[in-house]
């Protein structure tokens, strides 16, 4: 095994070490694994190169270990921060075991860096040449589409019904990653996977018991709202495809 491929993998090995400790119940080593696997099926149908495979596998390892700095990760902020503290924690990482030569490294921190929400757009376009922005747009496809996932919802169903914090943090997820705007994925590759997964969670929101839950948390002017916005997003994949 040359030493660029050692090094990408003891960064790996660290980052998995890194999300056992979180403290982020939705953003753990199961999302992290799940975002990878999601990178890797994109990646293959985009006929990505093994090195550009190699760059986006390392980044979507470290793209969320900014979630384990905290105890209690804020619902609202971190989703600003989190991908700009996780590419400094890759670098401080990197220059600490003499790494930062690999130039693998140095372009999976560049896009860990620029899909912070925000300045995402405009960093991209500056830092990142046309090849590396569409590892940052698979980077961006992988991570969203788990947000939808149907392991996911349940995991924020369950703390939301716990707690008053991700109670809100729940019905702004759900809001947003239904929006059109939330839903357009970079990537032609995507949209098979977003189709099956919004199919998923619709399936699983007009349950009786889960249905009546969010009736009786959020109203059932919003709950019929978010159905709609779902069921129209469906049709429109399906006609897309």
């Amino acid at each position: 095994m040359n030493t660029n491929k050692t090094q990408q993998n003891l960064l790996i090995e660290r980052a998995k070490c890194i999300m056992k400790k979180t403290h982020d119940p939705i953003h753990d080593i199961h999302h992290v694994t799940r975002v990878v696997e999601f990178s890797k099926k994109l990646a293959h149908e985009t006929k990505l190169s093994e090195k550009e495979i190699d760059i986006l596998t390392l980044a979507a390892w470290w793209h969320d270990t900014s979630r384990t700095l905290t105890k209690k990760p804020s619902v609202i902020i971190m989703p600003f921060l989190d991908d700009a503290i996780s590419a400094f924690l890759l670098l401080i990482t990197a220059l600490r075991f003499r790494f930062f030569f690999n130039s693998t490294i140095r372009t999976a921190i560049k896009i860990i860096f620029c899909k912070t929400i925000g300045t995402g757009g405009y960093l991209r376009k500056t830092l990142l040449t046309k090849k590396q922005q569409v590892l940052a747009d698979i980077l961006h496809d992988a991570d969203m589409l788990d947000i939808l996932h149907e392991k996911r919802a349940k995991e924020m169903f369950t703390l939301a019904e716990s707690s008053p914090i991700y109670h809100v943090g729940y019905k702004l997820a759900v809001w947003w990653f239904l929006s059109t705007s939330a839903l357009k994925t970079k990537t032609k590759a995507a949209k098979k996977y977003l189709l099956l997964l919004l199919e998923d969670f619709l399936f699983w929101i007009k349950q009786k018991d889960i249905l009546l839950w969010h009736v009786q948390k959020y109203g059932q002017k919003w709950v019929t709202k978010q159905i709609t916005k779902c069921s129209k997003n469906v049709l429109q994949l399906k006609t897309a495809l």
